[in-house]
């Protein structure tokens, strides 16, 4: 869903901004690229219309945090967009999700000094710590080395005392092939060397995606006592509330 909503819980703005086709490309779980701009023309005109959108969202409501979502990673949005949407991230807490090559001790750098957030908050599909489920059956693209470099990266950043920026692992379940003891393990790694973790449930779209598998009571509950935010499906949410 192309566009931009508010979140009164939490004082949230979520922005779905249209980018090109993601350069990976290859994730076997992704359709994102359905959504993506056709040209440059339609990239241009839907982030000012969103930026409006935001705009008048924030005239209406108190806003302390906004999160950014293109269908891939915000630094392949064009610089003009980012500079763009700068008008509307200032002293607020901002979101935005990138695959690990984007991100450097510089990229990070210049998109902080871009937005002046009073946060900045980076979320990254790594999906597993395991790397034959990340790599072999997910095709994310990812080496071990590569996890290591963006914790190495983000135990440089936080140790500088004028930046504020926290690096957030997404963790995937309920794919065939990802069993419940390897989504458990992958949860308590990554909130060791990471700000948190968010857990995303699997949705399958298309019949030539993998299949989704069932999800018990127990892991539900015990992702929601230990990411800080679990992206369900409806008959999940239904699950991790009904009392019998």
């Amino acid at each position: 869903m192309i566009g931009a909503i508010y979140d009164e819980e939490e004082k949230r703005i979520i922005a779905i901004l249209k980018g090109f086709v993601c350069s990976w490309n290859r994730c076997t779980f992704c359709c994102f690229y359905e959504e993506a701009a056709k040209s440059f023309d339609d990239l241009i005109l839907t982030a000012k219309e969103i930026i409006s959108r935001i705009k008048g969202l924030m005239n209406e409501k108190l806003v302390d945090r906004i999160s950014f979502f293109n269908g891939g990673s915000f630094f392949e949005l064009p610089l003009g967009i980012i500079y763009d949407l700068s008008k509307v991230t200032n002293k607020k807490i901002v979101e935005i999700e990138s695959r690990p090559e984007f991100l450097s001790k510089d990229s990070i750098s210049h998109l902080y000094h871009v937005l002046k957030p009073s946060k900045l908050i980076i979320r990254i599909g790594f999906e597993s710590t395991h790397n034959d489920i990340r790599n072999h059956l997910l095709n994310k693209g990812i080496t071990d080395s590569e996890v290591n470099r963006i914790v190495e990266l983000r135990d440089y950043i936080k140790n500088k005392s004028d930046v504020s920026i926290e690096f957030i692992a997404y963790v995937l379940f309920g794919l065939k092939g990802i069993d419940e003891k390897s989504v458990i393990m992958s949860v308590r790694e990554f909130n060791k060397i990471f700000d948190g973790v968010i857990a995303v449930k699997y949705r399958r779209y298309h019949e030539w995606m993998p299949r989704e598998v069932g999800v018990s009571k127990e892991l539900l509950e015990f992702l929601r006592t230990n990411c800080l935010d679990v992206d369900l499906t409806e008959s999940d949410i239904w699950k991790l509330n009904y009392q019998p």
